[in-house]
């Protein structure tokens, strides 16, 4: 009579090698969190200080026929109410609501538009007390001009939430 493996013990191999590359996925995601935060941290401290607004151009000429109500569309299509509304309460990103009133405060001398327009393409240049810097950083490449003009009109009106 032979002896056949048993089936548990043939999976056994299978089962050490999905645990050891769990491991090491789980390693490297840790790691490469830990040097993103880090490096997010340092572009943000190089350019926290400002003497003078330098979108204030940009700015304009982005609000220049902005539609607001589109706007509002956009902050929902791209997902933005993820984390500036419901994630607004667990601390995730400040919530969108009273940000026209903020924004010009928030980090002189950038006007509100300005600091709105900085904080969606650049948004390790600051980042307000008490949130992680945990923004996407590709939104340059996925506003369109125009998006962004409507996007910045849209959380200037008493209306954004």
């Amino acid at each position: 009579m032979t002896s056949e493996p048993s089936k548990k013990n043939s999976r056994l191999p299978v089962y050490v090698v999905l645990a050891i590359l769990l491991v090491v996925t789980a390693a490297f995601i840790v790691i490469f969190i830990s040097a993103t935060q880090s490096e997010l941290q340092l572009q943000g401290e190089a350019t926290a200080e400002l003497t003078e607004d330098p979108y204030a151009e940009r700015v304009a000429a982005l609000l220049e026929g902005a539609d607001a109500s589109r706007g509002a569309l956009l902050v929902e299509q791209y997902g933005c109410t993820a984390c500036h509304r419901e994630g607004a309460v667990n601390k995730i990103a400040p919530p969108f609501t009273g940000i026209a009133d903020i924004a010009g405060s928030r980090r002189p001398p950038l006007s509100a538009a300005s600091y709105i327009y900085e904080s969606t393409l650049h948004p390790t240049a600051f980042v307000v007390e008490g949130f992680l810097p945990v923004m996407a950083v590709d939104y340059p490449e996925r506003l369109s001009d125009q998006d962004l003009g409507d996007v910045i009109a849209y959380l200037l009106t008493p209306d954004a939430h």
